[in-house]
């Protein structure tokens, strides 16, 4: 067998399938088999010791892999997701700048996850394999140039695919990858073409009775071959080499050495979103109707610290209310949300909500990949989100500190920070349990940022504070609390004080302003998130699963 084994450093898989326009925000996941054989060929031409591997060997390699097909193995995890950019479009007009809105979309992949393409069929000669392990090894990107890359080429495998041909009896979703015709089949194909262009000129002579139109036609019918022509060249290597925008200026709707095959995939990849036709608000790819999480790929640099999550997270919950507008309450004057009470966490009246189980919105930030810097933003509705809550969360691309501060760059002063948001996409807790441990389940937990109790610390101390509050919200409170030293952030110790602990608007009456690190024994699985104490609907009193 051989295989080519993928990682991606920056955790984005990016490429667009073939006859899809960029804004429909679709993604040719996995990789099809007609990309991985082009980027073989690219590497080659750009990076290959040609003296070493001579054109013809690549040819020979290209030839074997073609004649069947592969399969794969796909990491779970994968999210679907988008972010949206104003991209400049044309002229000056009466000197506004006109823009027109683009759709980046992306898989986004865990930490270290790996797709493996495998021909189980294919046995590479050891001269052959040599070739194939050196152009994998100075493959830098797979599609897009931001899909960075890192390629191993492997002769032995163990596992199984999920992602196989429709006509190996694999189950899953049904997609159709691009794929390249084998060499036999090439050339039955390209006489095929030629032939038929030869009989459009056959058929002009006899039509055209006039000599000056006959001349016409024929001279446009061989202008057409000769074109045409350059896009069917003997060789498959070569057929695999020519730009895409060949294929496209000549009028093919697809590749003449490409076909269509029907895959089946197992693993899904959602939750997610996909863009419509026209631009609008984005729709779930997820059947469900209301979800429970909107999860955000935060961007920018630096990226804030876990230690200011409630600071993020006070300014997403902002984000998210603007896009609902604001009143003012005829009584006092002051501005108040138009958002539900499951966003804004009041009333109709315009009071704090005093739902003992919590129902409104958490508004959670996560360092996903440990490294002490925020990274994802998710927001978590017990209730589930409805249509006109999930279409404001998507239209939600950007945060930034302070009004005053938008446009900055968030190096430029103390405090001063704008960070771009992806929504990767709704769902449930177990949909992004694979990358974000605070939606995991487990009889474990740990604290990702400070406890502070809710109320007056009675003799039972946070650990009665804590089963006081998982039984307000109907948990399972017949828990082992355990207060640790300090909490552990991107390699660095951080005890309860380093971490911002009060909110901004200072409402809320703060018992403690202390708190503690803790770990939860639970005496069996609870599905998170686990979020308690003061400020947990922004940060605070997090908790993580621990395996």
């Amino acid at each position: 067998m051989f295989a080519l084994a993928f990682r991606f450093p920056a955790g984005r898989y990016h490429a667009t399938p073939w006859g899809r326009n960029v804004n429909e925000a679709d993604v040719a996941w996995p990789p099809e088999p007609w990309r991985l054989l082009r980027a073989l060929i690219a590497t080659w031409w750009r990076k290959g010791d040609h003296a070493r591997w001579p054109e013809a060997q690549l040819a020979r390699l290209v030839d074997t892999l073609a004649t069947t097909l592969p399969a794969y193995s796909l990491p779970e995890g994968g999210v679907h997701a988008h972010t949206r950019h104003f991209m400049p479009a044309g002229p000056l007009d009466k000197g506004q700048q006109k823009r027109t809105l683009i759709f980046d979309a992306f898989v986004r992949l865990p930490a270290d996850a790996k797709l493996i393409a495998i021909w189980p069929e294919v046995k590479l000669g050891p001269d052959l394999f040599a070739l194939a392990e050196d152009l994998a090894g100075a493959i830098g990107y797979l599609g897009r140039a931001e899909s960075w890359t890192e390629v191993a080429a492997l002769d032995s495998w163990q596992g199984e695919p999920n992602c196989c041909p429709a006509t190996d009896g694999a189950s899953g979703d049904p997609l159709r990858l691009l794929a390249s015709l084998s060499p036999a089949a090439y050339a039955r194909e390209r006489r095929r073409l030629l032939a038929g262009m030869e009989e459009e000129a056959r058929v002009a002579r006899k039509r055209v009775v006039s000599q000056a139109r006959l001349d016409r036609q024929l001279d446009k019918a061989l202008r057409s071959r000769r074109v045409k022509a350059h896009t069917l060249p003997e060789r498959l290597l070569d057929a695999l080499t020519l730009d895409t925008a060949d294929y496209q200026d000549r009028g093919w709707s697809r590749p003449p050495a490409a076909r269509e095959v029907l895959y089946r995939r197992a693993p899904r990849v959602a939750p997610g979103v996909t863009a419509s036709r026209r631009g609008g608000s984005s729709r779930s790819l997820t059947a469900r109707s209301r979800p429970t999480v909107a999860r955000f790929l935060l961007a920018g640099r630096p990226l804030p610290r876990v230690e200011e999550a409630v600071r993020i997270a006070e300014i997403m919950r902002l984000a998210a209310l603007s896009k609902f507008g604001w009143e003012r309450e005829a009584a006092t004057g002051r501005r108040v949300p138009k958002a539900p009470s499951e966003i804004s966490g009041r009333d109709e009246g315009g009071k704090f909500l005093r739902d003992p189980t919590h129902s409104h919105a958490f508004w959670l930030p996560e360092d996903a990949d440990g490294d002490g810097w925020i990274d994802h933003v998710s927001v978590f509705v017990a209730g589930g989100m409805n249509e006109e809550v999930r279409h404001a969360l998507d239209r939600v691309t950007r945060i930034w500190t302070a009004p005053g501060q938008r446009g900055r760059r968030s190096g430029d002063g103390p405090g001063a920070g704008e960070w771009r948001l992806a929504l990767e996409g709704f769902g449930t807790q177990a949909d992004f349990a694979g990358g974000a441990r605070i939606f995991a389940a487990s009889d474990r937990w740990r604290s990702v940022t400070p406890f502070l109790a809710a109320g007056h610390l009675k003799a039972a101390g946070y650990a009665g504070e804590v089963r006081r509050l998982l039984k307000l919200r109907g948990r399972d409170s017949d828990v082992r609390v355990r207060e640790l030293p300090e909490i552990v952030v991107g390699g660095r110790r951080r005890t309860p004080l380093h971490f911002h602990r009060f909110r901004s608007r200072g409402r809320e009456v703060q018992r403690d302003s202390s708190g503690a690190v803790l770990e939860i024994a639970f005496s069996r699985p609870v599905r998170g998130p686990l979020a308690l104490g003061y400020g947990s609907h922004f940060g605070l009193g997090l908790f993580a699963a621990l395996e």
